[in-house]
């Protein structure tokens, strides 16, 4: 809203909490990657990689294929957040091809990918027909 001093301390008390409930958790990949969208939000970028990263090592699509590719998105949502826009693209081109994946809509509509709406990459992904329900 504007107000990047409240948005700081609001990550800030976030990061608290998560790192503590992850200390508690370490093998919690859910907890990895929100530990990676915290560091995101603070511009904490090789830190939230790393972190995002981990989460999709500890569960990935082959061993989990409903929450394998939900960390595959929050993995693609903490690079646009950093600015690694390439990369967030090719997970989400990954994405759509995925059963529980990302489908065309969402990211049309989704404000998370608004980054990304300038990219000729991006455009051909959301140009094309929904293939995976959406």
């Amino acid at each position: 809203m504007g107000d990047d001093q409240k948005a700081r301390a609001a990550f800030e008390e976030a990061r608290e909490v998560a790192e503590r409930a992850l200390a508690a958790s370490p093998d919690d990949a859910s907890r990895h990657v929100l530990v990676g969208l915290i560091y995101a939000g603070l511009g904490r970028n090789e830190e939230a990689l790393r972190e995002g990263k981990r989460a999709v090592e500890i569960l990935p699509e082959s061993k989990d294929a409903f929450n394998g590719p939900i960390l595959v998105v929050s993995l693609a949502r903490i690079q646009t957040i950093i600015g690694d826009h390439e990369g967030a693209i090719a997970l989400l081109q990954h994405s759509l091809s995925v059963s529980a994946g990302m489908t065309v809509n969402e990211l049309r509509l989704d404000p998370t990918w608004d980054p990304l709406r300038d990219n000729p990459r991006f455009q051909k992904l959301v140009a094309e027909e929904p293939s995976n329900g959406g």
